[in-house]
């Protein structure tokens, strides 16, 4: 699975995890909802500001929106 999808599907699931809606998440991490819905369907990459700000409304971890990967390649 590439990076774009992998994000998009983990932001998916917490936003179902957490019983919220694409336009609530929007209006609290300041995105329009033209521009999360593309991205959540995967047709551009969420910035790093983006995925803290939607980990923040949501009440999770940033780090549990991004791939597993992520720490692996910023490591080495």
């Amino acid at each position: 699975m590439n990076t774009t999808i992998e994000v998009a599907t983990r932001i998916k699931a917490a936003i179902e995890t957490a019983e919220r809606t694409p336009t609530w998440v929007g209006r609290k991490a300041a995105i329009a909802l033209t521009t999360l819905n593309r991205k959540l369907d995967g047709g551009a990459d969420f910035t790093v500001g983006e995925v803290h700000r939607i980990a923040v409304a949501l009440r999770v971890p940033t780090a549990s929106l991004l791939p597993d990967d992520f720490f692996e390649q910023a490591v080495a």
